[in-house]
């Protein structure tokens, strides 16, 4: 027996040895200029980098321009919108509070916020932390109701239109969909137990104590050496505003230096505790049990998971405003890279190729999957039978497969597009990152079209853009009333094509996809499916979109009280 502890202490010692003396590569910094190499230019929008490393900042550079109108160079201590990257800074508070035994994350947040008693249903502190509330996302609903950018439009307002919607919604817990409202509900909850505004909370108990002091939330006033966000046009790049009126606080600017600092927190509790950050490290739940550790799988802190070349990848991206961000962190590895742009445009690729610089000897091989597989030669016209238009009715979107040069192609959208090549007469295989695979069941009426990434599948149904039931637009017309977003909708017929409008919005084209179910042509209307009663009239529709679930539209040919009731 003695011996067999001593084996066994043998084992965890080599095994502690091993993880502390992990040797990554020693990079120079010509390397990591050779990745961002494509904003170093004196005339553009650029980039700023930072890399922790082993729990040392070893690189801090900027590319580029913060300002193009005063040629002013982005530097190390360029100030960067980060956007919803700063959900971290609310979720490590709520963290603290817990810690410090304030709250549960298993409190009715209706125990905390008297001011939400009116909603229907319990919705717990975890599930607004892991998006899984059932609330629409306020964002977005606001803009449904008419609401423009430049608007001022109040927290009081937003919580109207919150108890409006939990009149109808039930799914707390059950489904994840990103929410601005869940999260605008949390900064209140963590200002109420905290006894002090939530941008003091988090900038007492988390910037000052891990000395970021180049963090700051937009409260309207000038923020020196911050960045300008700019959009790519036809003519040149133009200039973006970020409105800081809207309703979520955390709208933070900061630097690659100081997200850094935020990595090594993550890494080597300051603030926090050893179990605090297991908690942020911890894979979403949903439904009551965690989600599976998949590519894109949300923890927590709203950062997502991907296997990187068989290695552990903890990543946090965002991009909006003319601003990009994203925040790449190694655990097995104490390895952080941050990067911030200022051209709108994504640029977390980057950060993934710098991030490979060094660990680059404890990676996959990278493999060209399509190599090692066999592929069938199929005829144009064994092709053609995949041929036309496919409906994702989960993701509301839209696919076109076609042939180009005897090759069947998945087609997304201009300039997105991938060649598919054939495993079996229904099979194949898409030319894209990771393996793809595209499989087509002919036998099924309509014919459907299935898309496996990983352990994710994604289902879709063709349709015929010009089949007979999405010309007989008559029926469909008429004036329609949400009670949630207190708002009303015309549907009318333009030239052969049913459009959308509304006193504050511009016309919306609705083209058809499978019978009784519309998508526009503006974001946020992506699915349009209306209800009939058994003797076909229409009741109204319902409206889905990236993060709203379903709000409800009553025909406003019977009263908005029986509305209610028939939906």
């Amino acid at each position: 027996m003695k011996n067999l502890f001593a084996t066994v202490a043998v084992l965890v010692l080599t095994t502690t040895t091993f993880s502390q003396d992990i040797q990554k590569r020693q990079i120079a910094p010509s390397q990591i200029d050779a990745v961002f190499s494509q904003w170093d230019t004196p005339n553009r929008p650029g980039i700023a980098v930072g890399i922790l490393n082993d729990g040392e900042i070893v690189y801090t550079k900027g590319y580029g321009l913060a300002n193009l109108e005063h040629r002013i160079p982005i530097s190390p201590e360029t100030r960067f919108h980060i956007g919803d990257l700063a959900k971290e800074f609310t979720v490590y508070a709520l963290l603290l509070l817990e810690q410090r035994g304030q709250l549960s994350l298993n409190d009715d947040v209706r125990k905390h916020m008297p001011k939400l008693m009116s909603f229907p249903q319990s919705i717990s502190i975890m599930q607004l932390m892991h998006h899984t509330s059932g609330l629409n996302n306020e964002e977005v609903s606001k803009v449904l109701a008419g609401w423009r950018t430049e608007d001022i439009y109040t927290r009081e307002q937003a919580y109207t239109m919150i108890r409006n919607q939990t009149q109808s919604e039930t799914n707390s817990g059950v489904v994840q969909r990103f929410s601005d409202a869940g999260f605008m509900v949390l900064e209140d909850l963590i200002a109420k137990v905290g006894n002090m505004t939530y941008t003091d909370f988090v900038t007492e108990e988390i910037f000052e104590p891990l000395g970021m002091t180049n963090s700051v939330f937009d409260d309207g006033h000038v923020i020196p050496k911050k960045a300008q966000g700019y959009f790519a046009g036809d003519k040149g790049f133009s200039n973006t505003t970020v409105n800081h009126t809207h309703t979520i606080l955390s709208d933070v600017y900061t630097t690659v230096g100081d997200m850094c600092l935020w990595a090594k927190e993550l890494r080597n509790p300051k603030v926090g505790t050893e179990k605090m950050v297991q908690k942020f490290e911890s894979l979403s739940i949903v439904n009551g049990q965690n989600v599976k550790e998949a590519n894109t799988a949300l923890y927590t802190g709203a950062h997502r998971f991907w296997n990187f070349r068989g290695t552990k990848k903890l990543y946090h991206t965002e991009v909006a405003g003319g601003y990009a961000s994203k925040l790449i962190r190694y655990p097995d590895y104490d390895l952080a890279v941050v990067i911030m742009g200022n051209d709108g445009a994504y640029n977390g690729y980057a950060g993934t190729q710098a991030s490979a610089l060094y660990i680059e000897d404890f990676l996959e091989p990278i493999s060209n999957e399509s190599e090692d597989m066999v592929f069938k030669k199929l005829s144009e016209k064994q092709l053609s039978t995949f041929v036309g238009d496919y409906w994702d009715s989960s993701n509301h979107s839209t696919r076109k497969i076609h042939i180009v040069n005897d090759t069947l192609r998945y087609f997304r959208g201009p300039g997105n597009e991938s060649a598919l090549l054939p495993l079996t007469k229904n099979s194949f295989s898409m030319i894209a990152p990771g393996e793809v695979i595209v499989h087509f069941d002919t036998k099924a009426v309509p014919q459907t079209m299935s898309v496996t990434v990983g352990e994710n599948s994604f289902h879709s149904i063709a349709y015929d853009a010009n089949a007979s039931w999405g010309k007989n637009l008559n029926d469909f017309t008429g004036n329609y009333y949400a009670s949630s977003l207190d708002t009303s909708y015309s549907l009318r017929i333009d030239k052969g094509k049913l459009i959308l409008t509304h006193r504050r919005l511009d016309p919306v084209q609705l083209d058809p996809r499978i019978p009784d179910v519309f998508t526009g042509d503006r974001r946020h209307f992506d699915s349009m499916t209306f209800k009939r009663s058994p003797s076909g009239t229409i009741l109204g529709f319902h409206l889905a979109t990236n993060g709203i679930a379903d709000i409800w539209f009553q025909k406003e040919t019977t009263s908005r009280e029986n509305g209610m009731k028939t939906k």
